[in-house]
């Protein structure tokens, strides 16, 4: 080393020379090397580091937990005087469980056109601090969290409004017949009350979001692609938009959600259907961007929310919020399906619309018990059964008596989970262990959105154990095939179609999407959030 000092230090080595540890040392007493000295003086800046780093992440999730959690604002869920439930029409309908416990979601999304002083009032043109629904829409998330069905309310229809209390207890009479969105008037809650005793769905949460908050949000995302038919140039919203294919952000993301005059015959069921769309292009990017997956996206996008969104309150803090936000990405992209409640003219305005009353008690009947809805133009959605409940025509029949003793089965069984509900393929794995199947092992698969349950086995020595895993499930007989992805010899991959239950039955609520009577599916405008073709017809 020449006399000069390295800034490592070298460990001396044993020798004959040098007795190891200190031996033959006065006392006893082991040399500390300076690499020891400096190893440990490393190690408890690292550590000191450590401590900083972990306190000020700790720190900094305090800061936003609190900071996101004081932008929430809460209202009672409730305000009408009479709960809907004890109507003398019969109330709201009560949700089933499915057979593992659990209910379906139903949200009540309302956009508020209130301007409040500030942005909102910019946005708007002018302050006007009332407010109305603006934007309507129940959403529906089924039990096994498999699909969601949307329905876009129009804010000119006209229906009985409860009476109500808002949550500084003010008064509002009951009125026979108003426009939906003006029972906003007495809050949020009088909102829900109304939509329930309108369609006896029972809602579980509300949430409302103004001007700002819908501004903030698209530009957060990078903005949301949109398409249509033909150049709109809107004077009354301000929408300027190019025909075809566009991404839109800020004011004009607000404009395109708003417009009536730009859109075909400048009615709501437009206006609606240009709301879907965007909705879909907003999930399917958020989506391929995995930004609920981003814990720093996530923070980021729920903060901008926050800002502008008022929950009911037992909903009003990050961490329910979060456990609802778990809930809904969920549900695959393709089975999502955006309706417009089907309506017929209002004679005394025509500018208002009623109920289409059969069609739209066929709709709610389905959302009421759990029967979510496909747009007939989804691509990928799951293969729907029928609307009433019952089997389809020309279904498979389950497959026979096993041709083998379950309990003789000694090979793998290996259950995939190709469904959105959590814990289905260990659940599944029980069953079959209990039918005597000793060697099944439950695991997750690659993907989320396998429409159909199959049973594959690896070779022909296998077949007859698959068929008896089929026979135990009452799976339908062409179910079984050859194949698989070579994880075991018999590989159970159960899709949508077997979402809940512990023996399969076609017709089970939830296990797949119901198809809308034709009428109805036709007035309703069903789209689904998967289709990227989807194009708005522009005013002539």
């Amino acid at each position: 080393m020449s006399g000069e000092t390295s800034g490592i230090a070298e460990v001396p080595k044993h020798s004959p020379d040098t007795p190891p540890d200190g031996a033959g040392l006065p006392g006893g007493i082991a040399p500390v090397s300076v690499a020891r000295r400096r190893t440990r003086r490393i190690l408890m800046v690292l550590s000191g580091m450590l401590v900083l780093v972990i306190g000020s992440t700790v720190a900094y999730a305090g800061y936003w937990y609190y900071r996101i959690n004081h932008n929430i604002k809460g209202a009672p869920l409730h305000g009408a005087v009479v709960p809907p439930e004890q109507l003398a029409s019969g109330g709201v309908i009560q949700p089933t469980p499915d057979a593992y416990g659990n209910l379906p979601v139903n949200i009540l999304l309302i956009g508020t056109d209130a301007r409040l002083p500030g942005k909102d009032a910019e946005l708007g043109g002018f302050v006007d601090t009332s407010g109305r629904a603006d934007v309507e829409m129940l959403v529906h998330v089924s039990a096994d969290r498999g699909n969601a069905t949307v329905i876009s309310l129009p804010r000119d229809l006209m229906v009985p409004i409860p009476e109500c209390v808002d949550a500084k207890g003010n008064h509002y009479g009951a009125q026979g017949l108003a426009m939906i969105n003006s029972a906003l008037a007495a809050g949020p809650g009088c909102q829900v009350d109304t939509v329930e005793t309108f369609t006896r769905v029972k809602i579980d949460h509300f949430m409302m979001v103004d001007f700002s908050g819908v501004v903030d949000l698209t530009n957060a995302v990078g903005g949301v692609d949109v398409c249509v038919t033909k150049a709109v140039h809107d004077p009354d919203s301000h929408l300027d938009l190019p025909a075809g294919t566009s991404q839109v952000k800020g004011a004009q993301a607000l404009a395109f959600l708003r417009t009536r005059e730009g859109f075909a015959d400048g009615s709501d069921l437009y206006r609606t259907q240009a709301q879907h769309q965007y909705l879909g292009s907003l999930i399917r990017k958020m989506k391929d961007q995995a930004t609920l997956d981003d814990p720093l996206q996530a923070t980021h996008l729920m903060d901008i929310a926050s800002k502008a969104l008022t929950v009911d309150d037992p909903i009003a803090s990050v961490n329910k919020l979060l456990d609802l936000s778990n809930t809904l990405k969920k549900v695959p992209t393709d089975n999502i399906t955006f309706l417009t409640l089907p309506t017929v003219p209002y004679p005394p305005d025509n500018n208002r619309v009623s109920p289409d009353q059969p069609l739209d008690d066929q709709i709610f009947s389905l959302v009421a018990h759990d029967r979510s809805v496909t747009a007939p133009s989804s691509a990928g959605a799951t293969t729907p059964a029928a609307a009433t409940g019952s089997t389809q025509p020309g279904a498979p029949s389950p497959t026979g008596s096993p041709s083998v003793n379950p309990a003789s089965v000694t090979e793998q069984i290996l259950v995939e989970n190709g469904t959105t509900a959590d814990g289905r393929s260990k659940q599944l794995a029980q069953t079959l262990r209990a039918d005597g199947f000793k060697n099944a092992t439950g695991v997750g698969y690659s993907s989320s959105d396998v429409p159909t349950t199959e049973v594959f086995y690896s070779d022909a020595t296998y077949q007859a154990a698959a068929q008896a895993v089929a026979s135990a499930l009452q799976l339908p007989a062409g179910s079984v095939r050859p194949g698989g992805d070579g994880g075991a010899p018999v590989v159970l991959r159960v899709g949508a179609d077997f979402a809940s239950g512990d023996v399969f039955n076609p017709a089970a609520p939830s296990s797949a999407p119901s198809a809308l009577p034709s009428e109805a599916a036709s007035s309703a405008d069903a789209e689904s959030a998967g289709n990227k073709t989807l194009c708005i017809t522009a005013a002539h």
